[in-house]
């Protein structure tokens, strides 16, 4: 990532209502400058921030590397605060805004996810949606929460399980698939367990280690 200004993106307020594997492929496509930044982004996905920045911020974390955990986990950790406090639209800090992208990395990522996001798209459709509500909403934040920290704690694949639990929850939302949104929370629900198993299992091997050294 790096600072600076650019441009701002095409109005993308046509597309509010499209797909989000749509809106990304219009934003790589329109976008005209080298770089952009998140509060560009933010601004591009209009109504549809909360979603789509989620997705973007997960995207990197669909990888094994730990250290990209901290570097997208903590703005993502923001976004769902926000979802759980009811905001009707997120809010990152400068420091975050101004963090910005290369435009050509953005393009190599939505070509890559694009793709497969829209043949997950495609499965989704209207159903269940008394599970969609502003209750909901928050409790998805909460959820949303829960994995963002598991994605921050750098373990051994703990990121690519609530990552794609978190793009699953956002698309699904977007369409109100009331299954699809049901089988991201049960992937969630195991990252988090995995995440929690592997620190505790840690802590007591650190615990035990220190007693055996101390002799207790």
């Amino acid at each position: 990532m790096d600072d600076g200004d650019q441009s701002p993106p095409s109005d993308p307020r046509p597309l509010e209502h499209a797909r989000a594997s749509t809106i990304l492929r219009h934003l790589a496509d329109t976008h005209e400058a080298k770089t952009i930044s998140i509060g560009q982004m933010t601004e591009a996905f209009g109504e549809r921030a909360f979603g789509i920045l989620m997705i973007v911020f997960c995207l990197p974390n669909m990888v094994p590397v730990p250290a990209i955990g901290a570097l997208f986990g903590i703005p993502l950790l923001l976004i769902a605060l926000q979802m759980a406090m009811g905001r009707p639209k997120p809010w990152l800090p400068h420091f975050i805004e101004t963090r910005s992208i290369q435009h050509a990395s953005l393009v190599k990522m939505v070509n890559v996810v694009e793709p497969r996001m829209r043949r997950i798209e495609e499965a989704l459709k209207p159903r269940w949606i008394f599970l969609f509500s502003p209750i909901m909403d928050k409790a998805i934040g909460v959820l949303a929460m829960l994995c963002a920290i598991s994605i921050i704690i750098p373990l051994p694949g703990s990121n690519f399980p609530p990552a794609l639990a978190l793009i699953l929850i956002s698309l699904a939302v977007a369409q109100e698939d009331g299954l699809y949104l049901g089988l991201g929370a049960v992937i969630a629900i195991a990252g988090v367990t995995y995440t929690t198993v592997v620190i505790g299992g840690l802590a007591f091997a650190g615990w035990f280690a220190l007693m055996r050294v101390i002799g207790i």
